[in-house]
């Protein structure tokens, strides 16, 4: 599984570019309509499903393809179900977005724990800080009150940023897992 991983740690990093790009556009244009709020959730949600479910292929990691598979379909709804519909239901299909893509992040980064056989492996808690950052905001939006447009562009925002810059970081670290992993034991 590391080595595949590794030799597509791009895929991760895309997916964290996406997000990032997301999370910039999302504080550069406040003001805008919620309907360019939903496109851009729309699209988001789309490329990081099809990202996250390449990656799963790639490497063989059935939570990461289901992650996709979330993604895409949630990215799908909102671009070409009526508008009417998406609005009602924009705060629960985010937050759901987020708890199922958290919990499916949580689950792969205990399976690198569990593969690894309690060897420390480079930056996997990243991994699973986005998983429990993106079960927060989820729980956030369900849990939480009503939400003003301008307060969900600005939550959405910062969950964006947040979690692509998390998914870079564990980008970079699995690129660097080939030399970490194939060190001996005591230079590790």
């Amino acid at each position: 599984m590391y080595d595949e991983l590794v030799n597509r740690w791009w895929i991760v990093a895309a997916r964290g570019a996406v997000s990032v790009a997301f999370g910039i556009a999302a504080f550069a244009a406040p003001d805008r309509t919620l309907a360019l709020l939903l496109s851009l959730f729309g699209l988001f949600a789309l490329a990081d499903g099809i990202f996250t479910m390449g990656a799963g292929i790639a490497v063989n990691w059935l939570a990461l393809f289901l992650e996709g598979v979330v993604g895409i379909a949630v990215g799908l709804l909102t671009l070409f179900a009526p508008g009417s519909f998406v609005e009602m239901w924009l705060i629960p299909n985010i937050a759901a977005y987020a708890i199922l893509t958290g919990g499916l992040e949580l689950v792969g980064a205990l399976r690198l724990r569990t593969q690894a056989h309690g060897t420390f492996v480079p930056g996997d808690w990243l991994l699973g800080a986005n998983g429990t950052f993106s079960l927060a905001f989820g729980l956030l939006l369900f849990l939480g009150p009503a939400f003003s447009a301008s307060t969900v562009i600005a939550l959405l925002g910062g969950f964006a940023l947040v979690s692509g810059l998390l998914l870079l970081g564990f980008a970079m670290n699995v690129r660097g897992w080939r030399t970490s992993l194939t060190a001996p034991v005591g230079a590790r």
